[in-house]
């Protein structure tokens, strides 16, 4: 499954849109999921916009980073026998 880092949402959101199912909707989620325990009971505030565009950025920011740094990423199999090792040549993302 390629990285999705997602797109601009439309407010309210279609189900087809590039937000939905994203990195940024996940750090979102994460995010309020969060924010109770984080902010001592102070009420969640309500996603927005600008909101959104930070958790963008973040998601954005973050696959191009991992996409631009492939062999950063070390990999290793065992087949319960032998271990293999190799490096990441490539990082796919979703184009959306």
């Amino acid at each position: 499954m390629p990285l999705k880092p997602g797109t601009k949402k439309i407010t309210p959101a279609p189900v087809s849109d590039g937000y939905a199912g994203s990195m940024a909707a996940a750090i979102e989620k994460a995010f309020l999921d969060g924010w109770p325990e984080s902010m001592g009971g102070q009420p969640k505030p309500e996603s927005n916009d600008q909101m959104r565009l930070m958790f963008l950025a973040i998601a954005q920011g973050v696959v191009k980073h991992l996409k631009e740094n492939p062999t950063s990423f070390k990999v290793t199999v065992n087949d319960g026998t032998h271990n293999f090792f190799g490096t990441v040549t490539e990082i796919v993302t979703d184009p959306a």
